[in-house]
């Protein structure tokens, strides 16, 4: 049967690598992986605005069936204010939270007077996601180890990717 102790050993090991957008720690039975995805700030003449992504994944190990199970959040909040093409000003914003399986990539960038992208100062900005880049080399870590998905399926297949 694989140890807790010792696949979380070999994560600290083998998986935070400098320079790596994303960070796994171990808690108790949970191995979490997290990334700030997106932290932007950004202006213009007359207009600004903030994005901000976050990404977790939580897998969960049952030393005692040799098992793990997994769940994702993913939040994003957007702000804009400024001067509207018909004179005006405005503001608008939006919140997004998902709980749950995924597959999915997503990407962003622009070009301001003033950017601010995770403390990086100048007049771009981008950002990347894709939830293989996170998911995989874990999974492929706790395959190596002897752990084995909880479900197996097509669609325990599917999302783990």
């Amino acid at each position: 049967m694989p140890s807790i102790a010792e696949t979380c050993a070999r994560i600290a090991a083998e998986l935070n690598p400098p320079g790596q957008p994303f960070r796994y720690t171990c808690e108790g039975n949970r191995v979490i992986g997290t990334w700030d995805v997106a932290d932007v700030s950004y202006t213009n003449l007359v207009a600004g605005g903030t994005i901000d992504i976050e990404y977790a994944l939580t897998v969960t190990l049952d030393e005692t069936s040799g098992t793990y199970d997994f769940v994702e959040r993913k939040s994003g909040s957007e702000t804009r204010g400024g001067l509207r093409p018909d004179g005006s000003i405005g503001f608008s914003g939006s919140k997004d939270l998902f709980r749950g399986k995924s597959v999915g990539k997503q990407w962003g960038g622009g070009i301001a007077l003033r950017a601010n992208s995770h403390g990086e100062e100048g007049s771009t900005w981008s950002y990347s996601f894709e939830t293989s880049r996170i998911k995989q080399p874990l999974f492929d870590l706790l395959a190596a180890a002897g752990w084995e998905p909880a479900k197996k399926g097509f669609l325990a297949r599917l999302f783990s990717r």
